[in-house]
């Protein structure tokens, strides 16, 4: 009997990412139907800003299944990148949709920078390893 694979921990934070941004759906349908609930409730003043981070997490998670998927067993120099980079990038909008101002801090710029190289060389770094995997494969069926 074989034994089932488990996913890898960078698929399992893709889940999860897609997960909460599924729920971040929620705050984002108060504050497009109710403005001053969401603002009185939960503090949120942005609609803009909730609709992004909801997005982002659903579509930086499920690239990063994806990518943890079609590349399994992945370098930790670039699963790792990808992994940190999705949520960082996706939840900087957060902070945004209580104070839209913030990303003029440094401290905010600063971060969001690294989330953006984080993000850069981890879905780099995958594509570069899937074409190393596929070279070296074609050269072996040869």
């Amino acid at each position: 009997m074989t034994r089932p694979s488990a996913p890898s921990a960078l698929v399992v934070s893709g889940l999860a990412e897609v997960a909460l941004g599924a729920l971040a759906g929620w705050p984002y349908t108060l504050i497009r139907q109710d403005p001053e609930a969401a603002r009185r409730l939960l503090g949120l003043k942005s609609a803009a800003r909730v609709k992004q981070w909801h997005l982002d997490l659903a579509m930086l998670g499920g690239l990063t299944v994806a990518v943890g998927t079609a590349v399994p067993d992945a370098p930790k120099w670039a699963s790792v990148p990808l992994g940190v980079g999705a949520w960082t990038n996706a939840m900087a909008f957060l902070p945004l949709a209580f104070n839209p101002e913030v990303d003029k801090s440094p401290v905010y710029k600063a971060a969001a920078g690294a989330s953006f190289i984080a993000t850069s060389v981890g879905f780099v770094g995958m594509a570069a390893e899937g074409a190393r995997r596929r070279r070296r494969a074609r050269r072996l069926l040869r």
